[in-house]
């Protein structure tokens, strides 16, 4: 059975490589590739991701039905084939994507962006699921929010470091969080150089959590998320009107059990620590954390 890869996440090598299937979902695999890192298959629904290939898989075509755990793959020729199975990936022509966050400019003096802002907070608000993270590590997310206004290198370090691994599952809150938290940093200008600064230490301490995890927080230090929560920033940043924001905001939170609020909370906080002086101190400010 030959699929088309429809986009190539920034990241899969371009050179040919070999690699094995590490996990299988119904509508998703992670490869570990054999000269190091990962790449994940996606059905196209499931929106694009840096190092991700977004496949054209039938909807009523399960990853299980065509995959075996642990098998073998090649890619060669442009064609990603699998040990044992008739599947191949045909990766030629297909574009390649960036979540573009890098492109983006989160200006906290617009009205807009306050109102695009807001209704982002209040959708997430309003779903509930960021609210456990909050409860078991708000001491640790204010400490994060402070550094990154006083621009505080050695402080950021140290409370990242206390947050990776922090929860269950293939990608843990406290992971997910810090992906929306170098998404923000990296889509507000005046934050790019922090971030810049910080990736090296994210990169290394990505290390001390799982496979799938690692893979997003290596990602988002060099500036790469999810499009899904690109489209949630990206419509922030345009100061979107509600509809538009809101719908990018219910897809984001539609990701994993809790992964996608968790994302959703760290932009929202990073935005807000990065939110200038007369935001902060307005009355009747949005621009304040959870």
């Amino acid at each position: 059975m030959r699929i088309a890869a429809l986009a190539i996440g920034v990241g899969v090598p371009a050179e040919d490589f070999a690699g094995r299937v590490a996990e299988i979902h119904a509508r998703a695999a992670l490869i570990k590739v054999v000269e190091g890192g990962c790449v994940t298959l996606l059905g196209s629904e499931l929106g694009r991701q840096p190092r991700g290939l977004s496949l054209d898989l039938p909807e009523n075509i399960s990853l299980p039905q065509l995959l075996s755990a642990n098998a073998e793959c090649a890619k060669r020729g442009g064609v990603l084939r699998f040990a044992g199975s008739a599947l191949a990936i045909d990766l030629r022509g297909a574009p390649q994507w960036r979540s573009g966050i890098a492109a983006l400019n989160f200006d906290c003096r617009s009205v807009t962006v306050a109102r695009a802002y807001r209704t982002a907070r209040l959708a997430l608000e309003q779903d509930g699921r960021s609210q456990e993270l909050c409860d078991i590590a708000g001491a640790k997310l204010d400490e994060l929010g402070q550094s990154i206004r006083a621009r505080d290198l050695s402080g950021a370090e140290r409370v990242i470091g206390e947050l990776i691994g922090l929860g269950e599952g293939k990608t843990p809150a406290g992971d997910d969080y810090l992906v929306g938290i170098f998404a923000a940093l990296w889509s507000c200008s005046p934050s790019r150089a922090f971030a810049t600064a910080l990736a090296p230490m994210l990169i290394t301490l990505a290390g001390r959590t799982g496979d799938l995890s690692s893979l997003y927080l290596r990602e988002a230090a060099n500036g790469e998320v999810s499009e899904r929560l690109a489209n949630v920033a990206a419509g922030i940043c345009a100061g979107g009107p509600e509809e538009v924001v809101g719908n990018a905001v219910t897809k984001a939170l539609a990701v994993g059990h809790s992964s996608g609020a968790a994302g959703i909370f760290g932009l929202l906080n990073g935005y807000a620590a990065r939110a200038e002086t007369p935001f902060q101190a307005s009355a009747d400010s949005v621009f304040t954390q959870a």
